[in-house]
């Protein structure tokens, strides 16, 4: 086959054909154990400015493009609509792969007419699975809860905790607040709840390492969402979290396990604007992807899918310099970054000076920005509008993602979600399924059918949902 036939084959198959029928049967084969990772809101950008920013901040590639270059695993794009639109929030997304039904953008699990779909979680669990949710973002979040709850709304996060007791054996990340009995309105002791069910309730990094494998565990490192990598917080990273849950997992499940592992502030970064923040938790997200595809390769019956719900802003890095040749040297000033954008505006507080924003950038980013510039940001700070034309980026976090983009070489399109194709590569008996185009609703059918569940949850077009959606 010459070079020509290649790529004019789909995607996919290309590299299936330069398979030989041992590795493409085990791609094709059944899986005892799945493992769905998920970047929070990456772009597919983000895939190659974190390979080069790795290079340059440790020394080494990422997992997820060493992935990409093995001719044994699978690769693809998705289609991640929403019932209601082409752009997709976390809760519908994480639903559809969830349900195996599109659902308007903000619900969990729940059609427009409200009819509740069962996610499958608790269908694994009631085969005898045992089931993970590994998170840095509040474990009851909209990625994490798409596979394991239903709710008409994705915000009542204190109801969503609920449906995990004795559904989810281990769930970690962050999200105190809503378990906590003093922070809850209700008023309700969700903590003593589970500890009653015999969960393990852990919240410190000694805390995990001590906890028994043998046992459910409840572990919430934050209030809210696990701080940014970049803030340097002492909690477990994802990867500790991912290690110490495929431990478990691997002594408990003789009838297998799914888990679900998402690098949730990959995507509040990208809202954020703060490329340095994105990267370095893509980096963590990196890590957690590896101690997933050092454990599959151990055990050898593991399915491990890495993607993205949606895309983000749309980050990229734009040339940079005569002939782009400054555009490598950006990363070199994003890894001099100390602090995530979030704790840049705390710093900088309400109504800040164009002195004071040029000492906060210059002390946690390592850049003297222009009295211009700064001038920009505190006005944005105060509230100033107009300050970008651009009105999606007419807000703080926007104007000093567009300063830094004069030194990072790195320009965001808004602050919101996008529709792009999101990036699919897999691993393991099952992968082959997962080439070329794939639907967001196609993961759950054959997700299912490796676990030996026959199941279908209702669905609706796109037409019928629009009759019960309001305005």
């Amino acid at each position: 086959m010459n070079r020509r036939q290649i790529f004019s084959l789909p995607l996919g198959l290309g590299a299936a054909a330069m398979l030989t029928p041992a590795q493409v049967k085990a791609k094709a084969g059944k899986p005892k154990n799945i493992i769905f990772c998920v970047a929070d809101g990456m772009s597919p950008g983000v895939l190659m400015m974190a390979e080069y920013f790795s290079q340059i901040a440790r020394g080494k590639g990422t997992r997820w493009a060493a992935l990409m270059n093995d001719m044994t695993a699978s690769r693809g794009v998705q289609d991640v609509a929403a019932l209601n639109s082409p752009v997709t929030d976390s809760s519908s997304s994480s639903s559809a792969w969830g349900s195996g039904s599109r659902i308007n953008n903000a619900a969990v699990n729940t059609l427009p007419d409200g009819t509740k779909l069962t996610p499958i979680l608790h269908l694994a669990k009631q085969a005898g699975r045992k089931t993970a949710l590994v998170t840095t973002a509040t474990v009851t979040h909209a990625t994490p809860a798409g596979f394991a709850a239903t709710q008409p709304s994705r915000d009542d996060e204190h109801l969503i905790g609920l449906q995990y007791k004795n559904k989810v054996d281990y769930v970690l990340g962050g999200g105190q607040r809503f378990f906590l009995q003093s922070k809850r309105k209700d008023k309700f002791d969700a903590m003593a709840d589970f500890a009653g069910a015999g969960y393990q309730i852990v919240k410190t990094r000694a805390e995990l390492n001590a906890a028994s494998k043998a046992k459910p565990v409840l572990g919430l490192f934050s209030d809210s969402h696990v701080p940014y990598t970049i803030d340097k917080v002492d909690v477990p990273t994802l990867a500790d979290m991912t290690t110490f849950t495929l431990d478990a997992l691997s002594k408990s499940s003789p009838r297998g396990f799914i888990m679900q592992v998402e690098g949730a502030r990959v995507d509040h970064a990208a809202h954020d604007n703060d490329i340095a923040g994105l990267l370095w938790d893509q980096l963590a997200y990196d890590d957690a992807l590896g101690v997933c595809l050092d454990f599959a390769a151990r055990s050898g019956d593991t399915l491990v899918i890495t993607t993205s719900d949606h895309g983000n802003s749309s980050p990229g890095l734009n040339g940079m310099g005569l002939e782009y040749v400054d555009s490598g040297k950006c990363f070199e000033r994003i890894v001099k970054a100390k602090s995530s954008f979030n704790t840049i505006s705390q710093l900088l507080g309400t109504k800040p000076s164009a002195s004071r924003v040029r000492e906060v950038i210059e002390a946690q980013r390592g850049i003297a920005i222009t009295a211009q510039e700064a001038g920009w940001v505190a006005a944005s700070a105060s509230g100033q509008k107009g300050v970008s034309i651009n009105q999606i980026l007419d807000k703080p976090m926007g104007v000093l993602g567009q300063v830094l983009s004069n030194y990072y070489g790195v320009a965001f399109t808004g602050m919101n979600h996008t529709s792009e194709y999101t990036t699919i590569t897999s691993t393991g008996p099952g992968s082959l399924p997962f080439e070329g185009l794939v639907q967001n609703t196609d993961v759950f059918p054959r997700l299912t059918k490796y676990m030996g569940i026959q199941f279908k949850n209702p669905s609706m077009t796109a037409a019928q949902g629009a009759k019960f959606n309001k305005g």
